[in-house]
């Protein structure tokens, strides 16, 4: 966050808000569903509610798609204010709870161990990348051209993890 301490509360939330819309829409552009924003990050899910066979695919499309709206952003962002606006993605595939949680409206979201994952590996994430776990890699290597496997140590997993950084398309 040290575009917060360049840029003021009040640009900064722009800056968040603009980032924010153009990631809904890639995501929402792959069928995918924006669960929440984190304060500085969103959380999108691909295949709940509704089942996708190809969420993993579509998920990576979106995450490239993403880069490339906070590439544009940036440029935007240093030409007004002289700061550097880069992020981290990452994209991990497992089983979730998705649904409604609690008795409130709070609406709905996907939880579990997968989710945890996914968050932590963005902290690893290389700036301006996207990260995917093995389990992702699996499954969308047969339609686009991965990085060679990176250990990376991801919190509170119990070992070293394989992880991915995407290369390009096949």
């Amino acid at each position: 966050m040290e575009i917060a301490a360049a840029v003021g509360t009040e640009r900064l939330r722009e800056v968040m808000a603009d980032l924010a819309d153009r990631c809904a829409a890639v995501v929402e552009r792959y069928c995918g569903t924006v669960d929440k924003f984190t304060g500085d990050g969103i959380m999108a899910v691909f295949g709940a509610p509704v089942a996708l066979e190809d969420h993993a695919v579509r998920a990576c499309l979106a995450a490239l798609g993403v880069q490339e709206e906070a590439k544009r952003l940036a440029v935007e962002v240093h030409d007004r204010d002289g700061a550097e606006l880069q992020l981290r993605v990452s994209l991990n595939s497992g089983q979730v709870i998705a649904g409604e949680v609690g008795t409130r409206a709070l609406g709905y979201t996907a939880v579990g161990e997968q989710v945890g994952m996914a968050q932590r590996m963005e902290s690893v994430a290389p700036p301006g990348g996207v990260m995917l776990s093995e389990s992702t890699a699996r499954l969308v290597e047969h339609a686009f051209v991965l990085g060679e496997p990176e250990m990376a140590h991801i919190k509170g997993a119990d070992a070293p993890g394989s992880a991915r950084s995407r290369a390009g398309f096949r």
